[in-house]
Formats: structure tokens, C-alpha cells, sequence
């Protein structure tokens, strides 16, 4: 009975810490990578084969970025340029005294999973996927 009432608590706290989870930030999984080709063309970048699949969360209220490879932690500043709504996506800037990082949700997408792209800092790319 005892073991019962343990695992029952334990399941409510795992599913209420993933619903504020989820209210707080963006779970991002990256489905492809690319990079700016001589002649002005998208071209898969040679990341991709390393890092699709990749996650990385961002917060919804500071717009910081805790992930392998769009990482802001050591940005000088992050903001949040707009929180998205049914209209609008969820925008957010890192800045690294000589480079940024974009990145932009589309929140208004009515799936649960939201298209999101960043325009990364040191030659990573543009790098696309979804989010939840």
C-alpha cells in the first residue's frame, strides 16, 4: 500500500513538473542545419550530420538558451523582443558583444509542436526544427 501511494505521488510530480515546465520554456529539437552557400542559396550544413536530433530549451521569460548548440549562457544579455501569442511568434536576442543569436517560435501555429528557426552565432547557420 505504502509503495502504492509513493509511486502514485511520484507520477503527480513528474506531470505537474512538465506542465509548468512547458508553461515556462521551449523544448527545441533541431531537424536541420544550414549555412549560406557562395552563391546566395541554403545548403545543408556539415553540422547537420552532428547535431539533428539535438535538443536545447529556452526560457520563455528571459529568452536564455541551455543546449549543445545554440547555447547563450555565455551571452552578455539575452531579451525577450516579443512572447508570441495566437498571432505572433515568441522572438528572443542573445548578444555576444560582436554577435548575436535570433531566434524565433512560431507560437500562433496551432499544433502543439511550434516551427521555430535561429540564426546562430560562430558560423553554425540557420538551424530549424520544432519545438513544444
Amino acid at each position: 500500500m505504502i509503495i502504492r501511494i509513493i509511486i502514485a505521488f511520484f507520477i503527480m510530480f513528474v506531470v505537474s513538473f512538465n506542465a509548468v515546465a512547458g508553461e515556462l520554456t521551449y523544448t527545441c529539437k533541431i531537424i536541420h542545419i544550414y549555412e549560406l552557400d557562395k552563391d546566395g542559396s541554403l545548403v545543408i550544413s556539415d553540422w547537420e550530420k552532428e547535431f539533428k536530433g539535438s535538443h536545447f530549451i529556452i526560457s520563455r521569460s528571459t529568452g536564455e538558451i541551455i543546449g549543445r548548440v545554440v547555447p547563450a549562457l555565455l551571452a552578455g544579455s539575452t531579451r525577450i523582443i516579443n512572447q508570441g501569442s495566437n498571432e505572433d511568434s515568441f522572438r528572443s536576442i542573445a548578444d555576444f558583444e560582436n554577435q548575436i543569436q535570433l531566434i524565433e517560435i512560431q507560437e500562433f501555429v496551432p499544433e502543439a509542436n511550434k516551427p521555430f528557426i535561429v540564426k546562430s552565432k560562430d558560423g553554425a547557420g540557420i538551424i530549424t526544427g520544432l519545438s513544444n
